[in-house]
C-alpha cells in the first residue's frame, strides 16, 4: 500500500472519529438524563429550601408523631437514682417543601440530614446521652412522595428516676422517659404518640435480673415554662423488684454465715487455730456479700 492510500485512510478517520465521539457522548448524556428523571433529585428538592425555618412557618404547628423501641435497660441504680436504656427513637412529620412526583419512598444517606429541618427533641431529666456512631452515625432519614419525613435515631441515655426505697426489697418503682422540644413551644411544634400505647415496643420482652416490668403506658402532657408551653410525651413504666433474687443473693448467704458462727461455741477454748480459721472464713465471706 503506497503513501497516498495511507494518507487517504488517515483523513477519513479524522473526519469520522469526532462524529462517533459526539454521538457516543450524546447517547451517554441522554441515558443519564433518563435515569435522573426517574428519581427525585435531592438538589432539586432542596433548591430554595431553608432548613432554619420549620415547615408551615408562620402557620399552624408541625405535628411530630413518635414511636419508641426499647432495645435494653442495662442498669438500674438505687444509689444514683437513675437507669440506663438504649432506645430507637423514630419521628415522623410532614414537610410540604419536600413533595415530589411518584408514590415511592427513598432512604437517603444520613449525612444529608444536615440539609433538612429536623425537630430539636430532647430527653427530659437525662443525665448523659449519646448517639451511636459505629460504623457510621446510627441515623436514618427517609422521604415519602407526599412530603412525610421519617427520622430515626439509636440513643443510649441515663435518665433520673426518683425511687422510694422504704419497702426495699419488696418495693415497686415508677420510672419515666419524657420527650419534649427544646426550643419550639406548642405554637410551633406539637408532639403525639403515633399509635398510643402501641407506639412503645420492647418493654414486654425485657428480662432483668432484679426487676420485672409490671406495666407501662403513654401520656401526653403540657410543660409550662418561662419561655412558653411545651408538649411533652411521657412513657411511664413500673418496675417490681424480684424478691427471689435477693433471697438467693443476700439472705441465704447471710443466714449461712450466722449459722457458721455458732460452730465456735462447740470448739474447745484451747483450739486457737480452729477458731482463727473460722473467723478468717467469716470475714472473707462478709467482704464478698456486703
Amino acid at each position: 500500500m503506497n503513501y497516498s492510500s495511507w494518507h487517504w485512510i488517515f483523513a477519513c478517520l479524522c473526519i469520522l472519529t469526532p462524529r462517533i465521539c459526539i454521538q457516543g457522548n450524546q447517547s451517554f448524556i441522554e441515558a443519564n438524563r433518563n435515569d435522573k428523571l426517574s428519581l427525585p433529585v435531592f438538589e432539586n428538592l432542596t433548591e430554595g429550601y431553608n432548613k432554619f425555618l420549620r415547615p408551615n412557618f408562620g402557620g399552624k404547628p408541625v405535628v411530630i408523631a413518635l414511636t419508641l423501641d426499647i432495645a435494653s435497660i442495662s442498669s438500674i441504680s438505687e444509689s444514683n437514682m437513675d437507669y440506663t436504656a438504649t432506645i430507637y427513637l423514630r419521628q415522623r412529620w410532614s414537610d410540604q417543601r419536600l413533595v415530589f412526583d411518584g408514590n415511592k419512598s427513598f432512604t437517603l444517606d444520613a449525612r444529608l440530614v444536615e440539609f433538612l429541618w429536623v425537630p430539636d427533641t430532647y430527653i427530659v431529666e437525662s443525665k448523659t446521652s449519646f448517639l451511636h456512631e459505629v460504623t457510621v452515625g446510627n441515623r436514618l432519614i427517609r422521604l415519602f412522595s407526599n412530603g412525610t419525613v421519617l427520622y430515626a435515631l439509636r440513643i443510649t441515655t441515663t435518665v433520673a428516676c426518683n425511687m422510694d426505697l422504704s419497702k426495699y426489697p419488696m418495693d415497686t418503682q415508677t420510672c419515666k422517659l419524657q420527650l419534649e422540644s427544646w426550643g419550639y413551644d406548642g405554637n410551633d411544634v406539637e408532639f403525639m404518640w403515633l399509635r398510643g400505647n402501641d407506639s412503645v415496643r420492647g418493654l414486654e420482652n425485657l428480662r432483668l435480673a432484679q426487676y420485672t416490668v409490671q406495666r407501662y403506658f403513654t401520656l401526653v402532657t403540657k410543660s409550662q415554662q418561662e419561655t412558653g408551653n411545651y408538649t411533652r410525651l411521657v412513657l411511664q413504666f413500673e418496675l417490681r423488684r424480684n424478691v427471689l433474687y435477693f433471697i438467693l443473693e443476700t439472705y441465704v448467704p447471710s443466714t449461712f454465715l450466722v449459722i457458721l458462727s455458732w460452730v465456735s461455741f462447740w470448739i474447745s477454748l484451747d483450739s486457737v487455730p480452729a477458731r482463727t480459721c473460722i473467723g478468717d472464713f467469716q470475714g472473707s465471706r462478709r467482704s464478698q456479700y456486703y
